[in-house]
C-alpha cells in the first residue's frame, strides 16, 4: 500500500477511535451501538467518505478499544496494531459493501458482465488498491479521483455502462431519488468521485 494512503488510513481508523473514546466519555452507559453510528456519522461528515466505509472504520476502531480497554493492547501501540489486520479488513470489502456501492440492481449486472468500470459517487467509496465484491467476484479500485460531475467524456459514459450523456445523466437522477424529491437537479459543478475498477 502506498505510504501516504496508508497514512491517510490510520488517521481515519485513529479519529474513528477518538470519537468512540469521546462518546463514551460523555455517556459511560450509552448504547455501544447508537455510539457506533454517531461515531460513524462524524466521519463520513468529517472525512466525506461513504457510511458503509466509516462503518468499517468503526468497527475495526471499536475492536481495538475492546482490547485497549482489556488490557491486551495498548493505546501507545495503535499505529502497528491499526496497520495489521484492521487494515486489512477495512481494505479487503464484502459482498454486502459491493452491493451498496453499485446502487441499482442493473450496475450488479452490468459489472458482472464486464460492462462497468467506472462509477461516480458524491463521497468516496474505498481507496486505490482496495478490493470489494459483488456476488463473489472480486474487483480492484486502480484509480479513484474528485472531479466535477459534468467532467465526464464519451469514454467515461462507456466505462459507466451506458451509451450516452443522456443515458448517464437518467441514472444519476434514478441513483439519487432523495436530492430528486427534494427538487435538486444534476448540477454539473457539483464534486464526485470517480471510481475506476477492474477484475482482479
Amino acid at each position: 500500500m502506498v505510504s501516504n494512503l496508508l497514512v491517510e488510513k490510520l488517521e481515519r481508523l485513529k479519529l474513528a477511535y477518538a470519537k468512540l473514546n469521546e462518546l463514551h466519555a460523555a455517556e459511560p452507559a450509552g448504547d455501544p451501538l447508537a455510539q457506533e453510528r454517531a461515531a460513524a456519522n462524524h466521519v463520513t461528515t468529517t472525512l466525506g467518505i461513504s457510511r458503509p466505509l466509516s462503518d468499517r472504520y468503526v468497527a475495526q476502531a471499536a475492536l481495538v478499544r475492546k482490547l485497549v480497554l482489556a488490557g491486551e493492547a495498548k493505546e501507545g501501540d495503535l499505529d502497528a496494531i491499526f496497520s495489521g489486520e484492521p487494515m486489512k479488513r477495512i481494505s479487503d470489502l464484502d459482498d454486502k459493501f459491493g452491493a451498496a456501492f453499485m446502487v441499482l440492481p442493473h450496475h450488479v449486472d452490468q459489472i458482472l458482465k464486464g460492462g462497468k468500470h467506472m462509477s461516480r459517487r458524491f463521497r468516496k467509496w474505498g481507496d486505490e488498491g482496495d478490493v470489494f465484491r459483488v456476488k463473489g467476484k472480486a474487483f480492484r479500485f486502480f484509480k479513484v479521483s474528485r472531479m466535477k460531475v459534468g467532467d465526464i467524456t464519451d469514454d467515461d459514459i462507456r466505462k459507466e455502462g451506458y451509451t450516452t450523456r443522456e443515458e448517464f445523466e437518467q441514472m444519476w437522477v434514478k441513483s439519487h431519488p432523495k436530492a430528486v424529491a427534494a427538487g435538486k437537479k444534476l448540477n454539473q459543478d457539483d464534486l464526485c468521485w470517480c471510481h475506476e475498477y477492474e477484475p482482479v
